[in-house]
């Protein structure tokens, strides 16, 4: 099996568990721990795919870093505890924390900026941007609708008022 199909399977375990498991609804901890699991699994048998496809602009780094800030920011703002696994979530209520009112999911904004705004991109880092990118377009279709579900017309109000993304 060539590298890039083998990383592509390891990526494809990851959305298998991650999606089934959300769609499950087991305890967030067990989600957590399985996912960690997985996602430690995928680092340790990746298969290096290091030929340099192109380096982005040093001008561009700073929202690379950035990126990182939004991410935990954004995960914080939504509480930490509960994403990690390290507590189970309460009973779903709508809320709309700052970085929420410019964007209804900044997690996924930022998890983009660190995907594609990286200074070097390798094949392997293409495939994995890729195919991450895929997955968090495709996952996004189905919170949203998971989210109208669980939060009724308060979250269909929002859906008129943010945009998704950027």
């Amino acid at each position: 099996m060539t590298p890039a199909a083998w990383n592509l399977s390891l990526l494809l375990l990851f959305a298998v568990q991650h999606s089934g498991m959300a769609r499950l609804r087991v305890r967030r901890r067990t989600y957590a721990l399985a996912s960690y699991a997985v996602v430690a699994l995928g680092w340790a048998l990746w298969r290096p795919m290091p030929d340099l496809l192109w380096r982005t602009p040093a001008w561009l780094w700073p929202l690379w870093a950035a990126s990182f800030g939004l991410l935990l920011w954004a995960g914080a703002s939504l509480g930490a505890g509960e994403l990690l696994g390290w507590r189970e979530p309460g009973l779903p209520e709508f809320r709309e924390p700052f970085l929420y009112r410019y964007s209804r999911h900044p997690i996924y904004v930022a998890a983009l900026g660190i995907l594609w705004l990286r200074p070097v991109m390798s094949e392997g880092g293409l495939l994995l941007s890729a195919t991450l990118t895929v997955y968090i377009l495709v996952g996004l279709q189905f919170e949203e609708r998971k989210l109208v579900r669980e939060l009724g017309q308060p979250y269909r109000d929002y859906q008129r008022r943010v945009r998704p993304l950027l």
